[in-house]
């Protein structure tokens, strides 16, 4: 009897111990489980973000393909929703669509005094700057169209 009382008594600040090291290890676990859910929130932002820029810089560049009065001009800015979409050639500044080449259209023959349709080849470069953020977004796509001659520089 005087042995298990023995053994009580040294027992007594063990449990305790080793209660309170099991809540600080779950403890532990809990902020790093809210940390990692933070910044995987983060990271869905960012590219959901990245994701809305690229799309408005294509909507820009398929509403410049549809005049084809914007071949020839400079570079443009056109709103798209909460963006400015800035559409260059190549080089970006303020030049604009850039034609690469054009050649004379299958099926078609040249005649001196007459127009003749080309197979025109052209560069555009759409650039979105997201003010909040920082945030840039640059889509580069080709496109090749008929159009009359003289209208590649």
């Amino acid at each position: 009897m005087i042995a298990i009382r023995t053994s009580i008594q040294r027992q007594c600040g063990a449990t305790l111990l080793i209660s309170l090291i099991m809540l600080v290890v779950l403890t532990l676990f809990a902020v790093t489980g809210f940390n990692l859910s933070s910044v995987n929130l983060k990271i869905a932002g960012n590219y959901q973000q990245q994701k809305a820029m690229e799309a408005a810089a294509q909507e820009a560049i398929e509403q410049v393909l549809s005049s084809s009065a914007a071949f020839g001009a400079g570079s443009q800015s056109i709103s798209v929703g909460p963006y400015t979409v800035a559409v260059t050639g190549p080089a970006g500044g303020t030049t604009g669509p850039k034609c690469n080449y054009a050649v004379i259209a299958k099926g078609f023959t040249k005649k001196e005094g007459e127009l003749t349709p080309e197979d025109t080849d052209w560069e555009f470069r759409a650039s979105v700057l997201d003010a909040l953020s920082g945030a840039r977004a640059v889509i580069v796509q080709g496109a090749r169209m008929r159009l009359l001659s003289g209208n590649c520089p």
